[in-house]
């Protein structure tokens, strides 16, 4: 199967982005970026109430009013089971925002640009706050090693500290939800 995947990931084309672009990203200097992004990774829906992202398997609809990402929108095409009742229990979302905030505090102290661990541990606090709650759609019906939980809450932390830095939902830029929210965290995230 992760040979597919592997497959299926190469096959589709990669798009550098102009140098300029990352250059100007704010927080970034063109540092710690990966030379390539999908095309238009975040371009609004003509709707306006979604934004388009994009995972290994193609673009997904996004709520604009959301935190999450495509990652989350995947796992709750994968797992229609449950329902608000069976949603992942508040305190294990707030323990999250605890681990990933200590996780940004370490990460710091090891070369991760200070503004975005800031920014990071904000969002993160917000999470282990209860602030966020309605952006942890996923229910306990998983896989059985939590990634999707994981990632929801990575996506939800990078764009509120995005949106704390003054960027873009979805954008990744200057907060990648596995790059700087995870870093160092998790060895299975494989396809993200």
């Amino acid at each position: 199967m992760y040979r597919a995947l592997r497959l299926l990931a190469r096959s589709r084309p990669l798009v550098r982005a102009p140098a300029a672009a990352l250059a100007s990203a704010p927080g970034l200097g063109g540092a710690a970026v990966p030379s390539f992004w999908p095309p238009n990774a975040a371009r609004m829906a003509s709707q306006n109430s979604f934004r388009i992202e994009y995972d290994t398997f193609g673009e997904l609809k996004v709520p604009n009013d959301k935190y999450y990402g495509a990652q989350t929108v995947r796992s709750t095409m994968n797992f229609k089971i449950g329902g608000v009742t069976e949603r992942m229990p508040t305190p294990v979302i707030k323990a999250f925002g605890i681990l990933k905030r200590a996780a940004a505090e370490v990460n710091q102290d090891y070369g991760l640009d200070p503004k975005i661990a800031n920014a990071i541990m904000k969002a993160a606090d917000e999470v282990a706050e209860g602030k966020l709650n309605d952006h942890f759609p996923l229910v306990v019906w998983q896989t059985g090693s939590g990634t999707q939980t994981n990632m929801n809450v990575n996506e939800v932390i990078s764009n509120r500290a995005i949106e704390m830095l003054g960027g873009e939902l979805g954008s990744k830029i200057p907060v990648h939800p596995n790059d700087h929210v995870n870093k160092s965290q998790q060895c299975t995230l494989l396809l993200q």
